[in-house]
């Protein structure tokens, strides 16, 4: 089966690292979140993105607010409605939510989603396991497979509907 992109949609069953094959599902998600966070790595940042960054984060982020900014308002109906519109059919994440279920939600249930994240917003409090991903490797196209460096990560979240534990 493969994907948008023409990639294999299943899971890597062998990668190639260090001159080892490695057929471990546990041992391949190991080695692909480690070549995932490599590439992350500020290490791989240009001398002068470092630089600039470093002089950047000798500034202290002033936090003080009055609260009544506009990035600070609560988020209206009509904007959770236009966000929903916008997003695309992907797979769910680990909540097994599709975008695709909210966008079909009646009104008085998206009041409630509405409520949740206003509340999230206003408060601060995240739910922990809304901290959560499912991380999907996702094959370059026309690149060797078995090399953990032809692969980007794709994050699958969308709403958990878990109770708060943060």
């Amino acid at each position: 089966m493969t994907g948008k992109g023409g990639g294999n949609k299943t899971a890597p069953s062998h990668l190639s690292h260090n001159n080892t094959n490695i057929t471990n599902i546990d041992h391949i998600a190991n080695v692909l979140g480690a070549k995932f966070s490599q590439n992350s790595s500020p290490s791989n940042c240009s001398n002068a993105f470092s630089t600039h960054r470093a002089k950047q984060e000798q500034h202290p982020l002033n936090f003080k607010s009055s609260n009544f900014e506009d990035y600070n308002k609560v988020f209206s109906l009509q904007e959770l409605q236009i966000s929903l519109s916008k997003s695309h059919n992907t797979a769910p994440g680990p909540d097994g939510i599709h975008y695709e279920l909210l966008k079909h939600l009646p009104s008085q249930s998206l009041e409630l989603l509405l409520e949740i994240f206003n509340y999230i917003w206003t408060s601060g409090s995240l739910p922990s396991s809304w901290k959560e991903a499912t991380v999907i490797p996702i094959p370059k196209p026309s690149k060797d497979h078995t090399n953990p460096a032809n692969y980007r990560p794709s994050l699958l979240p969308v709403v958990y509907a878990k109770p708060w534990n943060a």
